[in-house]
């Protein structure tokens, strides 16, 4: 699998650009995509499904542009989809839905829909509940069948939005678990705010703000731009400095200590060894507006 975004930029009418001039070679396997709100990183995602086109610039999937409405059709054929907010059908168990699914995918043999469907009701924990009506399920439970009919028809190029939200810790990890297996023949985009959950699947990463590229390549070299700037301030300092990174506090005695990237410590900050969420932060310094 090949993904190319050739000079991508997306105007939407009234608002600033979703996607500035965007340019990445993305590699085959788990590749986790970061950003604040209103990053562009949903804006990017439909557009690598074929849902909008770009303003500006070119998107090719294995060869195909998505600019030709048959490339967007090939494409669609080898695609698993999980938007952030999906309501599966209340009135159908989730082997109903799965086998909808899997006809709208093009699984022509009813056998090998409801194996295809009974397997991954299985990989997603809902074996137990695999014929209640979905309208009873928990918005857990939902998400899980949403994450089912994304791997129905063995998609080659898997795109997930969130796909933890609603998850207890339990089902983060069977779910990660289950991402990094397929991750290891396909194309897996993960787009989270749980940074953790791409620290622990994702070697490559890519990370957008304001509609513009500011970090592409493994994971590692996020996490060492931070390194040298990440420290624990002391609780009895006055005050933060200007343009410090804040990732974490705690309260400890004496006042509140917080974990920072900075390139100005205040006196009596220790250095600590940076992780992703450092790295993540230390972007954000000098680059919070546009």
């Amino acid at each position: 699998m090949y993904i190319s975004i050739n000079h991508v930029t997306k105007n939407f009418r009234g608002k600033p650009k979703a996607l500035d001039d965007v340019t990445i070679d993305l590699p085959t396997g788990m590749i986790g995509l970061l950003g604040s709100n209103g990053a562009g990183k949903t804006t990017l995602m439909r557009m690598l499904c074929g849902i909008i086109q770009p303003t500006e610039g070119k998107v090719f999937i294995d060869g195909q542009d998505l600019s030709a409405s048959a490339s967007r059709r090939a494409v669609k054929g080898i695609l698993g989809y999980l938007p952030q907010h999906v309501e599966p059908y209340p009135n159908l168990t989730p082997l109903e839905f799965l086998d909808y699914v899997g006809i709208l995918k093009g699984i022509d043999k009813r056998s090998a829909r409801r194996s295809q469907a009974e397997q991954l009701v299985a990989r997603v924990g809902l074996t137990d509940a695999k014929n209640r009506r979905i309208g009873g399920f928990s918005g857990g439970m939902r998400r899980r069948v949403g994450i089912a009919q994304a791997l129905m028809g063995e998609p080659r190029l898997i795109i997930v939005d969130e796909p933890t939200a609603g998850l207890d810790p339990e089902e983060r990890i069977r779910f990660r678990t289950l991402l990094a297996g397929l991750g290891a023949e396909r194309t897996v985009i993960l787009s989270t705010h749980i940074l953790d959950d791409v620290a622990q699947t994702c070697p490559y990463i890519f990370v957008l703000g304001h509609g513009r590229t500011r970090y592409d390549g493994p994971t590692g070299g996020l996490i060492e731009a931070a390194r040298g700037r990440t420290w624990l301030t002391d609780p009895r300092s006055a005050r933060l400095p200007e343009h410090a990174a804040v990732v974490n506090a705690l309260t400890v005695p004496g006042g509140t200590q917080y974990r920072i990237v900075t390139d100005t410590p205040p006196d009596g900050a220790e250095p600590v060894e940076p992780n992703l969420e450092d790295g993540y932060m230390a972007l954000t310094i000098n680059k919070e507006t546009p």
